[in-house]
């Protein structure tokens, strides 16, 4: 497994195909800190025979993972990141990723002590990070500019009369350097991935701009989301990768 925004996908893909097939999930305890969800287990259970189902490319939903034989037990490898894997079974997934109390209370508190009367609650996610290195970025990764931000901003901005923004970011010094804010702006001071991540679950709804973190955070809201269309580089590596309408919702909305 990967990181956490990676994770996620690997283990919605598990989960509703484990439903669909009517078969039992087995998390391995060394894959997963089962501490962060408030449901979901690991097990230290040694599974035997196992087939590998490799999926044919990362983001882009391979349809073959309908038809495994359930005769046999199953490993399933590959990054799995497509809304396609699992959008029959939202529900399960939502209550499956519900955060343990450790990292749902303070971050719950923190939203709503902005959410006064009538107040939409907008959060927004700026990966930065790694994907602003030379190899990444000749593979297709993408950051988006401070006019992405901005213009995705004053959206919500017109939309809705009474509004706060939450920003979170690998990153927030450049973040409170480049992202025109008025007095509807806060900073998530965190500095912990997982309460970021229930941060953005808690808001209304989301701004994204790279990455799957961002884009859970985005899923887990559930509300209206905005994401970068620049990301991944059209044309690049990771864009031949990958099929956009199988990554992004089609409800979501791209701006650049």
């Amino acid at each position: 497994m990967g990181r956490l925004g990676n994770i996620l996908f690997q283990l919605a893909a598990l989960l509703s195909c484990a439903k669909r097939l009517n078969v039992t999930v087995c998390i391995p305890a060394n894959e997963l800190n089962s501490s962060y969800f408030r449901l979901l287990r690991t097990s230290n259970i040694k599974v035997t025979n196992l087939k590998t189902f490799h999926e044919g490319m990362y983001a882009k939903y391979d349809s073959n993972i309908e038809h495994l034989n359930t005769s046999m037990n199953w490993t399933l490898s590959g990054y799995f990141q497509s809304w396609k894997y699992f959008y029959k079974d939202e529900d399960l997934i939502r209550r499956s990723f519900e955060f343990s109390p450790n990292i749902q209370e303070p971050a719950a508190q923190f939203v709503e002590s902005f959410r006064l009367k009538n107040i939409t609650i907008i959060g927004v996610h700026v990966r930065r990070g790694d994907m602003t290195t030379d190899n990444l970025q000749k593979l297709g990764y993408a950051t988006a500019p401070p006019s992405y931000l901005n213009k995705s901003m004053n959206y919500f901005r017109e939309k809705y009369s009474n509004i706060h923004f939450i920003i979170a970011s690998d990153n927030i010094s450049w973040c409170e350097e480049n992202i025109k804010r008025d007095n509807d702006t806060e900073f998530s001071k965190f500095n912990d991935p997982w309460v970021d991540m229930a941060i953005m679950s808690a808001c209304d709804h989301v701004i994204i701009t790279s990455g799957t973190f961002g884009w859970w955070g985005a899923w887990l809201a559930g509300g209206d989301v905005v994401y970068f269309k620049g990301y991944p580089r059209p044309g690049s590596v990771i864009d031949k990768g990958m099929s956009r309408e199988d990554y992004y919702p089609s409800q979501w909305i791209g701006m650049e």
